[in-house]
């Protein structure tokens, strides 16, 4: 849920408007799945940042990781591959980025 406010911007810049709010829909629906973000993955969220010091990580795309490993989510989907494709998560060898 951390990353919503940035999908509504991205998807309503690149997509529009009517396809952000179909995606909400879709999520207030539950035809999407959801992840609640807790203690946990906010520690692993910081120990991602700080694991790589080098890499501008943003606090989105590290709850990401972190949710990610929580839940063995290999794939995700992001325009950022540059920040995915440098860290290594925990549980597997790397990511799957799509598209």
């Amino acid at each position: 849920m951390t990353i919503l406010p940035e999908v509504d911007y991205l998807a309503t810049k690149y997509m529009g408007a009517f396809a952000a709010r179909a995606f909400m829909s879709s999520l207030a629906n539950k035809e999407l799945p959801t992840f609640i973000f807790d203690d946990l993955d906010l520690e692993r969220a910081n120990a991602i940042m700080k694991q790589y010091p080098s890499v501008p990580l943003s606090f989105v795309d590290a709850s990401v990781m972190a949710l990610a490993e929580r839940h063995k989510i290999q794939s995700i989907l992001t325009f950022d591959r540059r920040h995915f494709s440098l860290v290594k998560p925990q549980g597997f060898t790397h990511f799957n980025l799509l598209p």
